[in-house]
């Protein structure tokens, strides 16, 4: 049986395996935050965890060999600190540990790496991240993001894709992570009037569904609690493992897909 994780391996079987040749590592990274009543706090890690070792059993039978590296589990969740457990890295600590981690696997010879991010709140560092990398490494990391590349199903889905909600509780449910439906809420349904409500600042063109279509404006993160009690920004109730089944059967092919074109075009 393949082993896809580089953790689980010691050092002369990650050595045979550099040795005989590796098409990609994919990097999951998560974090360790609130996910609503209904789910655990490492739901952001078990969905990018899931997805990586879905893409790297169907690259193996793509023909393509890939490991997956240790999970980031601690990121950027400083707007989830009023829930008890989750956890944050400062950004300025996040970006060094990115840079850090990259240079240990490229130091090793895994000349493609590919991140699989599972946290919406890390989009934008990952997106300075990868590109200040290639600034002072001349090295090219891709970042892929499951609401991204099944963009397409994503957005069928009514209401906001936003966290913890219809989406996310679907793709949680069917990698597998414990879900206690039971316990599924709806709550800042509209997060413009949940934003208002609250006393904060916000405009229509506000920018913050996963799956936003159309004009936007950027706007920030807003603490969580200040607009969500139960820590849910949409609606959970609706979840369904097939709805999470639709989205991986639309994101494996295409992270394979980029797995193959990555190992294709790198230079030696």
């Amino acid at each position: 049986m393949t082993e896809y994780y580089m953790e689980r391996m010691t050092w002369k079987e990650v050595e045979a395996v550099i040795a005989e040749g590796v098409d990609a590592i994919l990097l999951p990274i998560g974090t360790t935050e609130q996910h609503g009543p209904h789910m655990p706090l490492d739901t952001d890690c078990i969905i990018a965890r899931g997805i990586a070792e879905r893409a790297a059993k169907a690259a193996e039978e793509a023909g393509l060999r890939v490991l997956i590296a240790p999970t980031l589990n601690v990121t950027l969740s400083w707007y989830h600190m009023q829930y008890p457990g989750s956890m944050r890295l400062s950004t300025t600590t996040f970006l060094q540990v990115f840079n850090e981690v990259c240079e240990s696997l490229h130091h090793h010879g895994f000349r493609n790496v590919i991140v699989v991010n599972g946290h919406g709140g890390n989009v934008a560092a990952l997106s300075v991240a990868v590109n200040y990398y290639l600034e002072t490494t001349a090295r090219r990391v891709f970042l892929l993001q499951w609401w991204e590349l099944a963009g397409d199903i994503i957005g069928t889905v009514e209401g906001p894709g936003i966290h913890a909600e219809e989406a996310e509780t679907s793709i949680a449910l069917a990698v597998g992570q414990r879900v206690l439906m039971e316990e599924a809420t709806i709550d800042a349904w509209d997060r413009g009037e949940a934003v208002k409500e609250a006393g904060h600042t916000w405009t229509s063109l506000g920018k913050y569904n996963l799956a936003h279509k159309g004009p936007g404006v950027t706007v920030p993160m807003d603490m969580l609690r200040d607009i969500s009690e139960s820590g849910v920004v949409g609606d959970a109730r609706r979840a369904t493992p097939e709805l999470g089944q639709r989205i991986l059967d639309a994101l494996i092919p295409r992270v394979v897909t980029v797995i193959k074109d990555m190992s294709k075009t790198a230079p030696e």
